[in-house]
């Protein structure tokens, strides 16, 4: 009798090993990467052509194979990274599986030499067939070449559609690679042009500047922090720069890139009252820690992870990024961009300026907002070069003293310099002038703001008076939540509010804190009853917060409402006396600034 089960060859196992951790060009690049990573490599170059599908080259200036090593790197499950079971629970190397160099040999032709500094040779593999293998001369290190990937498998070269799109991938994880290893050198190439280099003289901040540019890098500043059993340090950037998705939330484990949700909630959470609802921060975070506390060995991808301590990291990060943002934030600035110029002679010879045509990378929106045309400058500017750069601009603007300045209260220092009110601009914002140049402040998100710091004031003071309503509010159709009104009233209790049922279908408030007002209390109640409704998991700390904000924005002036002088001077005063007042408790900017300096370039002082 024939066995239906049958042990499969080594072939066949690295082709479906191979689905798994080579999905496409850029994750064979990532392991090539981390292998050279792994071979203490500090200078490392990836070529691609058409984007990566035609060849891949990885090149390093690490330690090296020998020749018998060589042949052994392309067996399956042979690594030097690990030796014993109990290796896995600490791991400290990039890889450890052994799976990636077969799996990609078995679907592409690779051609790979090393050199451990004894020994140098080169072995030729066709999809899992071994073709050569030989002695070759070259320098000490090691480089893997992958031609014509996924030709034996039309289903997965289907999958590859747009060339562009893969190099959009592949530049992003070699943008990742340098800034969490800014000791080594990265060189990307892209059909033979340099897209991407990084120096590897360690300095974080001037690979930032490479990625996002000047105008990100100057409102970005360097952090570390730990407890005692995490360090964590990075890079971030104030909310005035966001993107529409988390693919520039860049989280690293002892130098490890992974993907780590949680840890991405507790950054939004920490960003949270400083950016509009849908929008993302841009930063960059690597924690190091005891490997023993980290465990890799979830997927073969290793972009998973699990973490032990995992609490106190989340409680680390988000309270850190919070003080950061408290402490740093500040009005955006308007930058106004320079307008195309035309030489006369141009005109009459009805000539067009030579423009600088560059290769349109047509991706994805989720790759479009995270990926960014890189220029490398001959003098790359660090964040406090910038910043040094942009107060040496500073020092040109003339003198300018303001004919007047609001009184401040004692003991208080305003994060916002005084200010003189101008005028009023289409019943929306106001107009004011300041030290630093032209401010614009959005008169309804500066009211939700003030508002919004009243009430969590009077919240935070439990001795509020409260008063008995003359009629009380009565909120009918809400039969379904009369089983829930102990949770509801447990939540509600921190307002000094409290409801009871008056009907089979609804619930009924009697009194109110004295700071509230009746009908704000009625739209207050209505929302926490909806939440409930939802069948929503409230945090206690966002309950109040969206409450608060709800409170605060009903109650503040609206857009199109005009204001008398008085009125506005009074609402600029506050806002400056508010503890944080350059955002709307939904994220959105209260005021935005020009500074004199770019206001003496657009009128060509």
């Amino acid at each position: 009798m024939t066995n239906k089960i049958k042990t499969l060859n080594s072939h066949l196992t690295n082709m479906i090993a191979a689905g798994e951790v080579v999905e496409r060009p850029a994750g064979i690049i990532k392991e090539l990467v981390e292998n050279s990573l792994d071979a203490k490599a500090d200078r490392i170059e990836v070529r691609v052509k058409e984007g990566g599908m035609e060849v891949i080259e990885v090149i390093d200036n690490g330690e090296g194979m020998s020749f018998s090593d060589l042949k052994l790197a392309f067996e399956r499950h042979s690594t030097s990274k690990i030796k014993q079971e109990a290796d896995l629970t600490k791991i400290s190397t990039f890889g450890f599986r052994g799976e990636a160099l077969p799996s990609i040999a078995s679907v592409s032709l690779v051609e790979a030499s090393s050199n451990d500094g004894e020994e140098s040779s080169k072995i030729v593999i066709d999809n899992g067939q071994e073709i050569e293998h030989s002695p070759f001369a070259r320098n000490k290190g090691t480089s893997v070449k992958v031609y014509h990937l996924f030709t034996q498998l039309p289903a997965r070269l289907k999958h590859i559609k747009n060339l562009h799109y893969e190099t959009a991938i592949i530049l992003d994880i070699i943008q990742k690679f340098a800034l969490g290893n800014p000791k080594v050198s990265f060189s990307f190439y892209n059909n033979d042009k340099l897209s991407f280099q990084s120096l590897g003289h360690g300095n974080m901040e001037d690979i930032y500047y490479r990625i996002y540019g000047k105008d990100v890098s100057q409102d970005s500043f360097y952090f570390k922090d730990e407890n005692y059993d995490f360090n964590i340090e990075g890079i971030y950037t104030l909310p005035n720069h966001n993107k529409a998705n988390r693919y520039s939330m860049w989280i690293y484990v002892n130098q490890r890139m992974i993907r780590y949700p949680k840890l991405q909630n507790a950054i939004l959470d920490a960003y949270r009252r400083h950016l509009p609802v849908g929008r993302n921060p841009i930063i960059m975070m690597n924690i190091t820690t005891d490997p023993e506390l980290v465990d890799v060995n979830v997927h073969p991808s290793k972009w998973e992870i699990r973490m032990a301590q995992e609490r106190e990291l989340l409680t680390l990060v988000q309270n850190r990024i919070e003080g950061l943002l408290y402490k740093e934030n500040r009005a955006p600035k308007i930058k106004i961009s320079e307008p195309e110029q035309f030489s006369i002679k141009d005109e009459l010879l009805e000539a067009r300026p030579t423009e600088k045509i560059i290769e349109s990378v047509q991706e994805p929106q989720e790759i479009v907002e995270n990926l960014q045309e890189t220029i490398i400058p001959s003098k790359p500017l660090t964040v406090k070069e910038t910043d040094s750069f942009t107060e040496a601009i500073d020092k040109l603007m003339v003198d300018y003293e303001p004919e007047e300045e609001v009184i401040q209260e004692q003991n208080f220092i305003s994060k916002i310099e005084p200010l003189k009110v101008l005028s009023q601009m289409s019943g929306k914002y106001i107009l004011a002038q300041g030290d630093e140049g032209l401010y614009i402040i959005d008169q309804h998100a500066a009211m939700e703001r003030i508002r919004y710091e009243y009430y969590q004031e009077k919240l935070l003071n439990k001795k509020n008076p409260t008063q008995p309503l003359l009629i009380p509010l009565v909120f009918e159709g809400r039969t379904a939540l009369i089983p829930m009104l102990n949770d509801i009233n447990d939540e509600l209790t921190q307002f000094q509010l409290q409801l009871d049922v008056f009907a089979e279908d609804s619930l009924i408030l009697r009194e109110i804190p004295q700071w509230l007002s009746q009908i704000e209390a009625k739209d207050f109640v209505s929302e926490i009853l909806d939440l409930f409704e939802k069948n929503r998991k409230i945090r206690e700390e966002d309950l109040r917060r969206d409450a608060l904000a709800t409170l605060a924005c009903h109650s503040s002036v609206r857009f199109n409402e005009y204001l008398s002088y008085e009125e506005m001077v009074k609402l600029v005063e506050d806002l400056r006396m508010c503890d944080q007042p350059y955002h709307c408790p939904h994220g959105r900017p209260t005021l935005i600034s020009i500074s004199h300096s770019q206001l003496i370039k657009e009128f060509k002082r």
